[in-house]
């Protein structure tokens, strides 16, 4: 749904607290970068952690409400607690067959097609 999907922004430095301990996710698009960051917290309820966004260059600030935009989606529709992904494959003829609700998890290859789908079971 981003411009450019997600990257790896490696590194640990002054003034970027990294979402992850290896770097952080972040978003690219032409002079633009927005990545994930973390923040520790705690309340009355106990610790927590805050993810936020942080955008730089020209359309930082877009960029970093284009994927706040999009971590809210994800969270409202079950975030981690989404079912598992199925993965389904087809080669040769069959490929053109394998079809999928969403076409964004459609990866065509040259002699192949995945689909991965995230259909709840009940």
């Amino acid at each position: 749904m981003l411009p450019n999907g997600l990257s790896r922004l490696p590194g640990q430095r002054p003034g970027f607290t990294p979402h992850f301990g290896w770097g952080s996710m972040a978003a690219l698009d032409a002079g633009s970068l927005a990545y994930l960051t973390i923040r520790e917290g705690e309340d009355d309820k106990g610790r927590y952690w805050e993810v936020g966004v942080i955008g730089h260059g020209e359309g930082g600030a877009g960029l970093a409400e284009r994927v706040v935009s999009e971590i809210r989606a994800w969270d409202a529709t079950g975030g981690n607690d989404a079912p598992e992904p199925g993965f389904r494959m087809a080669v040769a003829d069959s490929r053109d067959r394998l079809t999928a609700d969403d076409a964004r998890f459609v990866v065509d290859k040259p002699y192949s097609r995945l689909v991965v789908d995230w259909a709840r079971k009940g």
